[in-house]
């Protein structure tokens, strides 16, 4: 699966839970994604994040190779709300059964920098 198709599988399946992706760029180190969240309020969104990493998840299920993963989200209006990452050891651990959804979930929620 190329860069493409991941963001528009990404942008499909996420816009109608008002998360639009901007940007998504595929590094030789890293997934860069960027996307606006219409959830009110400040920081960035766990629920969102959830729903990216198991759109991810799911991709890896279906021959996408995992990389690291660097979120940066923002507003509506283009403002600045945080950051996430997932490194690619997690999601092959995931994938193979050797952590849980839990862990998973926790291990990215540790990385969350609000802006």
């Amino acid at each position: 699966m190329d860069a493409d198709e991941l963001h528009d599988r990404l942008e499909g399946r996420l816009m109608s839970h008002g998360v639009y992706v901007t940007s998504l760029d595929r590094t030789e180190s890293a997934l860069r994604i960027t996307y606006e969240t219409a959830t009110p309020g400040e920081g960035v969104p766990q629920r969102e994040i959830g729903r990216v990493l198991n759109l991810l998840l799911d991709s890896v299920a279906e021959g996408w190779e995992p990389s690291d993963v660097r979120g940066r989200v923002e507003d509506i209006d283009g403002d600045d709300r945080g950051t996430w990452r997932a490194q690619s050891e997690w999601l092959r651990a995931h994938a193979r059964g050797d952590i849980s959804d839990v862990d998973l979930s926790q291990r990215v929620l540790d990385t969350v920098e609000d802006a």
